[in-house]
């Protein structure tokens, strides 16, 4: 039996014919039209992407959108009506969000991370703000410094709140965020911590020895691509060592100990600098 096309989801179908507008593709049911403007010239098969016009009939796309059905994204809001909000998910068809799924009443040209979701009746996609029944809470089988993506979509009193790897809920605390942390930020994180209440716990550098290496390597890189100094000390702000560094003090620091102290660097007072390569010439 063939399986029907679900929505928000790719297919690869194939080619049957041409027409002025665009290829015949064959679909379950029937056929789709694949607009000519993104028509491969010659192909026998075509990866195309589901979704459906206002009729609720599903059409075929080769363009990407930001996200596919059960995913999380930053989209930027478009236009606002009575009907509800339009996101920009890189279709010529808007994701429509209605009103009763927006966590927040949507700003026009302000950016919102978005999840896809199925409307009632299961025949449109649609976006919604309202992420917390999406999230997959079994996360059993998640191991402490694991390595993931995180996408910034929230904050609150302890941290910002993130999507993990495109299906977890996590947290990073407010005293390991560094760098740009707006939402709709995408980062890589590190598991601290699975929580007994199924969330995750989220740092943005590595833990012991691999973190130490890390920060050493960065303070180095920056301070090659600068020319060989940076204006950063000891008492230099967090926000001074963020702008220049994208990385927390204390990361700062250590990488400072661990290459002032294998003689990469020298220290200044106002400023650290690549040491200069030693003479090992004999002048005798």
């Amino acid at each position: 039996m063939t399986r029907p096309l679900q929505l928000g989801r790719h297919h690869t179908l194939e080619v049957v014919g041409s027409a002025s507008d665009g290829l015949r593709l064959r679909a379950p049911g029937g056929e789709l039209l694949l607009p000519a403007g993104e028509a491969p010239e010659g192909a026998q098969t075509v990866r195309v992407f589901i979704y459906a016009d206002r009729s609720g009939e599903p059409q075929a796309t080769t363009k990407t959108p930001a996200a596919t059905l059960g995913g999380f994204a930053r989209m930027r809001c478009v236009s606002v009506t009575r009907a509800g909000a339009f996101m920009d998910w890189g279709l010529d068809k808007d994701l429509y969000v209605p009103p009763p799924e927006q966590a927040q009443w949507v700003v026009e040209g302000r950016d919102y991370v978005v999840c896809v979701r199925l409307d009632r009746k299961q025949e449109r996609l649609i976006g919604t703000t309202h992420l917390a029944n999406h999230f997959d809470y079994d996360v059993a089988h998640l191991r402490v410094d694991t390595p993931v993506t995180v996408l910034v979509y929230g904050r609150n009193d302890a941290g910002m709140q993130v999507v993990v790897d495109q299906r977890h809920r996590g947290l990073v605390h407010h005293a390991d965020v560094f760098g740009s942390m707006r939402v709709g930020a995408e980062r890589t994180g590190y598991i601290r911590n699975v929580r007994d209440d199924n969330r995750l716990d989220i740092g943005l550098t590595r833990r012991g020895k691999a973190g130490f290496e890390d920060a050493q390597e960065a303070v180095f890189e920056a301070l090659v691509a600068a020319g060989g100094s940076l204006p950063l000390h000891d008492r230099s702000s967090p926000e001074d060592i963020d702008r220049h560094l994208g990385m927390s003090k204390k990361a700062f620091k250590r990488g400072v100990g661990g290459l002032y102290k294998a003689r990469r660097i020298v220290l200044h007072e106002g400023s650290i600098a690549v040491a200069p390569a030693s003479d090992d010439v004999d002048d005798a």
